[in-house]
């Protein structure tokens, strides 16, 4: 298991990016490819399914050191450790071309707001595929968007629908400036505040398959965290 935490932006905001975590990730492949996706959230641009029952308790303790140096958080107890409200994760896999998002797809986007989540990305794909890129909104000089930002971001970033192209996020440089950027490699996991802006990177005729060992799945989670996350 390898380790880095880099800070991203002015915001110095942690991510917590760690190679090899998981010890068995071919079982993870083999999970995918055996189970049942679906299209269940309109604004996620691809398919989900569920992930073996013991995955996050297993992966919240193998992560508890990283977690601990970057967010003072003690995670060793997996699911029942103290510091954690809530948790959830799912395969994912995104399945849709740029050329088809909808306009608030195709900017970059936050997960929640309250400061207390933080995000997980568990990749199980490699390259040609690239990875997930973090953002600085121009104009408010934003790179979380937390509940006293929330407001004036989002009447910020709503003159940007009719203006942008459809992409992930590839056609936003005039409005955002990248800050960071986490690359797509296998049995790679990252932790990020679920509040930092961000997109997945997807080239324009990159080749985006539902077939689990070819296509880009990753494994996607949100931890709620039962105080305010703090670095």
């Amino acid at each position: 298991m390898q380790v880095n935490i880099e800070y991203v932006g002015a915001e110095r905001t942690p991510a917590v990016i760690i190679d090899d975590l998981f010890p068995s990730p071919e079982e993870l492949l083999r999970a995918a490819e055996q189970s049942q996706w679906i299209r269940e959230n309109p604004n996620y641009p691809g398919i989900r399914a569920q992930v073996p029952a013991d995955y996050l308790n297993r992966t919240l303790q193998l992560a508890a050191g990283p977690l601990r140096q970057a967010f003072s958080l003690d995670t060793g107890k997996g699911l029942s450790s103290d510091v954690i409200h809530n948790a959830f994760c799912c395969f994912s896999m995104v399945t849709r071309p740029p050329e088809t998002l909808k306009p608030i797809q195709s900017l970059p986007h936050f997960d929640a707001v309250s400061g207390r989540q933080l995000a997980m990305l568990h990749y199980l794909c490699d390259t040609p595929f690239r990875g997930t890129r973090f953002f600085r909104h121009i104009e408010s000089g934003y790179e979380n968007v937390l509940q006293d930002r929330v407001s004036t971001y989002q009447e910020q970033a709503g003159k940007l629908v009719k203006a942008v192209q459809p992409g992930y996020a590839s056609q936003c440089t005039p409005w955002y400036e990248a800050i960071g950027e986490v690359v797509a490699k296998f049995n790679r996991v990252a932790f990020y505040p679920a509040s930092l802006l961000h997109s997945g990177i997807v080239e324009s005729g990159e080749t985006l398959s539902d077939n689990a060992r070819e296509g880009r799945l990753t494994i996607t989670g949100f931890i709620d965290i039962t105080s305010k996350l703090s670095w």
